[in-house]
């Protein structure tokens, strides 16, 4: 599927089962990279810092997941399965850290 524009279609699938063509609807959710990722500004070492991130226009968001990584180390994941509405709508995840040094990523 090319330049699919509506996030939350449906297409029918046609298939011959046994000789009989059978049609099956299926739900298709199109995703999309952010257009934008803001880097993290240099932090002053041994301060407190909200580290957040911001996911707009996403959409069902009871599929989005938010993971804030230092490097290779989890510091904080949300999910928000909670969330049944179906349009999109924009989260923010937020987590307090204390920039040492040798922490980089």
């Amino acid at each position: 599927l090319l330049n699919v524009t509506q996030w939350n279609s449906s297409i029918l699938c046609y298939y011959n089962c046994r000789g009989q063509r059978k049609v099956l609807p299926i739900k298709l959710i199109v995703y999309r990279k952010p257009p934008v990722l803001e880097p993290v500004p240099a932090l002053a070492v041994g301060q407190r810092h909200d580290l957040a991130c911001v996911v707009a226009e996403a959409a069902p968001l009871r599929k989005v997941t938010v993971r804030l990584r230092r490097g290779g180390a989890l510091l904080h994941r949300r999910s928000f399965e909670g969330q049944g509405q179906d349009e999109p709508g924009t989260v923010r995840v937020t987590h307090g850290l204390r920039a040492e040094r040798g922490h980089h990523g």
